[in-house]
């Protein structure tokens, strides 16, 4: 005798009772969620954690690069040329006047009815400078002939135009190097594609820049002057003004400098902040609660061996702490640039002495120093990178606990239905049994 639902047979409600002992059941899994989710908060905060020691490793490396001390920048008072300074350059300052530009040949052919009709085919020799390129011109139409060109790479770009003439297309050459050496020239062994490049009109002539650096005279092909001024380079956009000069200087980067200690500063108290919010207390009384890495020992340790990095000696001449730098502690752990011009000072006049008090050899350095600490932190055997990797492996643990767990419920659960479903089929035969005997000692 099978019973679809449950108490039709006992005319009980053991649909309730089996969801009642079902949800008792699942409270064995509230202990093993809870501690599964606080694992991943810590995990998650861990992860948090190690973003932003990143982010301040990022930074404190900019610091120890030996580079960064020995860049110079260029700035110029004026929009007819900019200016970039490599490492090579000189402290200096120049006047610079921009006669002429460095300028591409531009040749046009003369005008043609149509862009279709055939010209000529055979080879075109195309010659830019000393560089000459052979190309087989098999579509002789106006169109084919400025696509071949354009496919041939050989220094020159075609396009054509229309002037609105009787005869209105043209095709135009465009050089694609500047400089009076790099004119166009082209011949063909067919004597119509030779004719129409012949007949070709100079629309620009190709010339070379011309400009004064301090009053001395310098010619380049490009408009990109490279070490007329010792590791300088000048990108020249418009020519001066008659009678007036461009004013260049040319400094030791310390602007650099600054900026790479501003971020320093800024991303130390960008993990500072996230190791509060990580860390905080909230709440009162009874409700008080942790966050997720509140009172771990591993936070304490990362802050302590940040701090001690930050606040111990640097041996060796020029500077030796923080605040000679006009760095300093504020009372709640974070930093700050205390005194500017204290810092600007140091820049203008001690630039050796930052360098030693951040760099040092590469070793001794705050922030070579700052950066090793970080780096063996995440490392998977350090502070940060080993408390990483034991929450995983806790996850995973909790995680295949929970699957264990659940099925252990379903089996207890599907247990306790089939013990209903015969307690149903017992109780139904002793109702129809109850029945037979009350109808049976009526009839006596």
């Amino acid at each position: 005798m099978a019973i679809e639902s449950l108490g039709v047979g006992s005319n009980l409600d053991l649909t309730s009772l089996l969801s009642g002992l079902k949800s008792a059941e699942q409270e064995k899994l509230a202990p093993i969620n809870s501690k599964l989710s606080s694992t991943n908060a810590k995990l998650s905060g861990f992860g948090q954690l190690q973003s932003s020691l990143e982010s301040f490793q990022t930074a404190s490396q900019k610091l120890n690069s030996a580079k960064l001390y020995e860049g110079f920048s260029a700035k110029v008072s004026g929009s007819s040329l900019t200016a970039t300074a490599e490492s090579t350059a000189a402290a200096g300052s120049y006047d610079i006047k921009i006669n002429t530009l460095a300028t591409a040949q531009s040749l046009a052919t003369a005008g043609r009815a149509d862009t279709t009709s055939s010209i000529g085919t055979g080879a075109l020799t195309v010659n830019v400078g000393d560089k000459s390129t052979a190309i087989d011109i098999t579509d002789g139409s106006l169109a084919g002939i400025r696509d071949a060109i354009n496919n041939a790479d050989a220094g020159v770009k075609a396009s054509i135009v229309n002037d609105g003439s009787g005869t209105p297309y043209r095709l135009v050459l465009n050089s694609q190097t500047t400089g009076a050496a790099s004119t166009m020239s082209f011949s063909s062994d067919n004597s119509d594609l030779g004719a129409l490049f012949s007949g070709t009109t100079e629309t620009v002539a190709a010339s070379d820049a011309s400009l004064t650096v301090n009053g001395l005279a310098i010619t380049s092909s490009s408009n990109t002057v490279e070490e007329a001024i010792q590791g300088v380079t000048l990108n020249l956009v418009e020519t001066t003004a008659e009678g007036a000069s461009t004013k260049l200087t040319v400094n030791q980067d310390t602007e650099s400098v600054k900026t790479a200690v501003e971020d320093f500063v800024k991303a130390y108290n960008s993990l500072a902040d996230k190791i509060s919010s990580l860390t905080k207390v909230s709440g009162e009384g009874d409700s008080v609660k942790g966050a997720s890495l509140t009172g771990n020992s591993t936070v304490r340790s990362v802050q302590s061996t940040l701090r001690d990095a930050m606040s111990n000696t640097v041996d060796g001449e020029g500077m030796n702490y923080l605040f000679e730098a006009g760095i300093n502690f504020t009372k709640d752990g974070k930093l700050e640039v205390g005194d500017e011009k204290k810092l600007d000072e140091a820049l203008a006049n001690n630039l050796d002495g930052m360098k030693g008090l951040f760099a040092g050899d590469g070793k001794t350095g705050i922030a070579s120093r700052l950066d090793t600490s970080i780096t063996q932190m995440l490392k998977d055997n350090g502070a940060v990178g080993s408390a990483k990797a034991g929450l995983e492996s806790s996850v995973k643990s909790l995680e295949a606990r929970s699957l264990r767990m659940q099925d252990t419920i379903e089996t207890t659960v599907e247990r306790y239905k089939k013990q209903f479903q015969q307690l149903d089929v017992m109780m139904s035969k002793l109702n129809n049994t109850q029945s037979y005997l009350s109808q049976q000692l009526e009839a006596l």
